[in-house]
């Protein structure tokens, strides 16, 4: 139920300091988002070495560095974004972490592709719960004036955890063999390197899983509309095939099923074309899947929850904001996660110092990029309702020569300051756009909203743009040619970033409102 107040999809704007509680909140969440992005991006760091063990080829690891991760992130992630909206966030996040951590362990018992694909799937079931609970807890807690800061603090984490992937990823790659050797660990030096690697940082998150229950969580108005059970189960039931079926047919009848069965037949159609052309079955039956996921979670909400439809699927100015993020994360993370590979394959460098180097210049850049894009936006936005988008237009204009240099030099020296470079324009729009994608929409549908960020990025990114770079590898034996071709996108982005700037100028918290309730979002005074 939305209050007046509610309606501005704000907090109380009042100057009451923000509590030492709000900044414990703040840092246990950002310690998780650091492992989230450290169990999840250290397999860039040691994809040779699995390559390797496990006789791959440059698009099997592909998969296994996006697709295989993303694709199930993104659809368990779809429930996870209503659930967090209505049960405790603190709890479900701990569970999620858990997982995450206990998979990530997992995956360095695997001895084969299959195995580890299974376990690199798990890490994105766990870290499903991430994105939706850790925004609408950091939105709640934190008031307009800080949240683009608060939530860029927060996304800090996306940036040491993938740095610190690259410095203990390299460090395990080079020392592991003699440093257990005498401690102990003994018992252990048997592992290769990069078994090890996933072993010790999937570790840490089970401790870190127990403070996240000591968050004091903001109350909410809203709880699960019927037993917690029941109501969880029929989340999934909406983002898992064949259930989603039986969830459709439930909300709108034999038309919605028909519907429904008419975009899963194409879906179908187009990945078995995908299949025959490619050899890739793996990639695109996990691609149909998560294609299938964002039109059922769009039709299936806008039966079930048409204000939240109204504010996000239904909304030009969110689906092509979150389509452009998309495509500039798709750029940005694919060349982030072949960048330890390729530059394996290019320079004369140990894997010490490749991470440590890599790490060095992500996190310097990236933690540059991060606070001074929320804080600047933050000032901007002041001014200027575009200015979310306006910085994802400055982050692509910094993007693409970064990345042109990178791949262009034969120096090391060079490729470290580029990619340092890249990492401080990639992740100069996060904050901004994460704040948006929260101001867009009402209070009691931040988890949703998220989540529906979430899932289009995710596909679009993590679940194409490694995998293809990695094909077009494999099929003309060039990585580097692989790399370039992601910078195709970039127009496209530009070009809907400048389709949204003029439309966002339009999007205030009263004409938000005024759609919700249009749409059926009951309305009290407050």
């Amino acid at each position: 139920m939305a209050t007046i107040a509610e309606g501005a999809g704000s907090a109380p704007v009042g100057r009451t300091a923000i509590t030492g509680a709000a900044w414990f909140a703040l840092a246990i969440l950002a310690a998780a988002n650091v492992l989230n992005y450290l169990d999840r991006q250290i397999v860039s760091i040691l994809a040779q070495s699995i390559k390797a063990d496990l006789k791959l080829d440059d698009a099997e690891l592909g998969f296994l560095l996006g697709t295989a991760f993303a694709v199930f992130y993104s659809v368990v992630g779809i429930a996870m974004g209503r659930i967090s909206d209505f049960l405790p966030r603190k709890k479900v996040m701990a569970v999620g972490v858990a997982l995450w951590s206990i998979m990530t362990m997992l995956g360095g018992a695997a001895s084969g592709f299959t195995m580890l694909g299974v376990a690199r799937i798990g890490v994105g079931v766990g870290e499903a719960v991430a994105n939706p609970c850790g925004h609408s807890l950091v939105a709640d807690i934190f008031p307009p004036r800080n949240r683009a800061l608060a939530l860029s603090v927060l996304l800090t984490g996306v940036f040491i955890g993938t740095a610190g992937a690259m410095v203990l990823g390299g460090w395990f790659l080079q020392h592991w063999s003699t440093s257990c050797a005498g401690s102990f660990l003994a018992f252990a030096c048997h592992l290769p390197a990069w078994k090890a690697a996933l072993y010790a940082v999937g570790l840490p998150g089970l401790p870190l899983a127990l403070l996240l229950l000591f968050i004091r969580e903001p109350k909410r108005a809203t709880r699960a509309p019927s037993g917690s059970l029941a109501f969880i189960l029929g989340e999934f039931a909406a983002a898992l095939p064949p259930f989603t079926l039986i969830v459709v047919w439930r909300l709108r009848g034999m038309a919605g099923l028909l519907r429904n069965l008419m975009f899963g037949g194409a879906i179908i159609a187009i990945a078995i074309m995908l299949v025959l052309l490619t050899g890739d079955r793996a990639q695109w039956a996990a691609f149909g899947l998560g294609a299938y996921a964002v039109i059922t979670w769009g039709q299936v909400q806008s039966y079930r929850d048409r204000p939240l439809f109204s504010l996000t699927f239904g909304d030009p100015t969110f689906v092509m904001s979150v389509a452009a993020t998309a495509l500039i994360g798709c750029i940005g993370g694919t060349i982030g996660v072949w960048a330890a590979p390729y530059a394996m394959r290019t320079f004369a460098l140990t894997t010490t110092q490749l991470g440590a180097s890599l790490g060095l210049v992500n996190i310097t850049g990236a933690l540059a990029g991060v606070v001074l894009g929320g804080w600047l936006t933050d000032i901007w936005k002041a001014r200027d309702l575009r200015a979310p988008v306006g910085m994802g237009a400055i982050a692509v204009v910094g993007i693409v020569p970064s990345i042109v240099v990178m791949l262009g030099t034969q120096s090391p020296t060079i490729f470290f300051a580029a990619s340092g470079t890249l990492s401080l324009f990639a992740a100069l729009w996060s904050g901004a756009t994460a704040a948006m994608v929260q101001d867009l929409v009402l209070p009691r549908m931040r988890g949703s909203a998220a989540a529906s960020y979430s899932l289009i990025a995710i596909v679009i990114s993590s679940g194409t743009g490694p995998y293809w770079a990695g094909k077009v590898s494999a099929v003309t034996g060039s990585l580097n040619g692989g790399l370039l071709s992601v910078l195709l996108l970039a127009p496209i982005a530009l070009l809907l970033l400048w389709l949204t700037s003029r439309r966002l100028p339009f999007e205030t918290p009263a004409a938000r409102l005024a759609r919700a309730v249009a749409a059926g979002e009951p309305l009290t005074e407050s």
